[in-house]
């Protein structure tokens, strides 16, 4: 156990290798949103790219809870955890602003190159913000590059969380 004092139900602070190395490899947490003082949480599938988060929604009729909760720009939390055992776990909590990453009408399945659209009008790369989403969910969420050509993708929706907090916790059994 560890040596603070309670530090086998509260946790200790982990380093930030740990903290990116389970950010990279889970895939998966709850994201925490909020409508006023009404909180909404939901499991949801992420990319990570060492600076920033990528999750996706799929728009359905009728409209999902979670499309009253997510804004550009409000605030939310995403918790991931390594659950092993009762005296053997980690989680880290990510939290900042939901940015909507745009999509360009024109990229099509075929087209995801990483275009970028320096339009003076915006201050997005928008070709190439959709590319890294892509990137980032193939690499260790549970989303399949297929999803991407599939049927309903004029209803998904990306986002981007840009951590303005992460705090990493731990509780690990001696191994002595």
């Amino acid at each position: 156990m560890t040596t603070e004092p309670y530090g086998q139900w509260m946790g200790t602070p982990i380093a930030e290798e740990e903290v990116d190395d389970l950010l990279d490899s889970a895939g998966w947490g709850v994201l925490s949103l909020a409508k006023g003082d009404e909180p909404y949480s939901i499991p949801v599938s992420f990319g990570y790219t060492g600076e920033e988060v990528y999750f996706a929604f799929l728009r359905a009729d009728p409209p999902n809870t979670k499309f009253e909760f997510v804004r550009d720009g409000a605030t939310a939390r995403l918790l991931v955890l390594d659950v092993r055992a009762k005296f053997d776990w980690r989680s880290v909590a990510v939290t900042g602003p939901v940015r909507a990453v745009e999509r360009r009408d024109d990229l099509g399945g075929e087209g995801l190159e990483p275009e970028v659209d320096y339009r003076p009008d915006q201050g997005t790369e928008r070709g190439r913000d959709w590319a890294v989403l892509l990137d980032a969910l193939e690499e260790n969420a549970w989303f399949s590059s297929d999803y991407e050509r599939a049927e309903p993708v004029s209803a998904l929706q990306g986002w981007r969380l840009e951590p303005d907090e992460i705090r990493g916790i731990e509780v690990r059994e001696d191994t002595e």
